[in-house]
């Protein structure tokens, strides 16, 4: 019996997206080392991994074989062995084809996953105070700023980066404060840029600092 090529693709996708899944969303994805390439793995499951964009620096094409390190948010590094199953306008679609992420290494990516979200998420904001018109001066404008993360809006020098990408460095909030930022972009709507911090966030000293520095009294 032979097996047409398009639809045995599209069974397998419906078998991947019906096994749970570690989902990167709302915040920085793993990072796939793949033929010398960084791409940002979208999902992960026993069926399958999602890699949204495609690196445009080569040609990919259907069942190519790929291979190379997944380095998870837990830290782990793992290798991979896949099929190109699918190649659309997003990314790519890699199934399975030799080693791979045990159940035990995805579920808890997975949970890790949805506990910082959940920490993100029930973190305190302190907003920070629109810069005056007229001020002078370059800077970047922060929006707000948690213990996990934070939110600064670009200035009209500066491009947006890409989701995912690491920001590393010192965040210049006025002419007199300064803080350092390690972390990932997570988020991007507009000029807005949202940052979720490495492990283990921010010194609370800091944000105490910023709290007396914007809101004396």
């Amino acid at each position: 019996m032979t097996f047409s090529p398009e639809r045995w693709t599209a069974s397998y996708h419906l078998d991947r997206r019906s096994l749970a899944r570690a989902e990167y969303r709302r915040t920085a994805p793993a990072l796939l080392e793949l033929a010398g390439l960084r791409c940002a793995v979208r999902d992960l499951g026993l069926g399958g991994l999602r890699i949204e964009p495609a690196p445009g620096s080569r040609v990919w094409s259907l069942d190519q074989q790929v291979g190379g390190t997944l380095v998870l948010r837990t830290g782990q590094q793992v290798t991979v062995e896949a099929r190109i199953g699918r190649i659309d306008r997003a990314g790519l679609a890699c199934f399975p084809d030799g080693r791979w992420p045990s159940a035990v290494e995805i579920e808890g990516e997975r949970r890790s996953l949805l506990q910082r979200h959940r920490e993100r998420r029930a973190a305190p904001r302190l907003p920070i105070p629109a810069p005056a018109a007229g001020a002078s001066g370059l800077r970047t404008p922060l929006r707000d700023i948690s213990a996990v993360g934070l939110r600064y809006a670009l200035t009209s020098y500066e491009s947006a980066p890409a989701v995912g990408s690491r920001i590393e460095g010192a965040l210049q909030l006025d002419a007199d404060t300064a803080i350092d930022v390690r972390g990932r972009v997570v988020r991007l709507a507009g000029r807005d840029i949202a940052v979720a911090f490495d492990p283990p966030g921010l010194d609370p000293a800091v944000l105490d600092l910023l709290r007396r520095r914007f809101f004396p009294g």
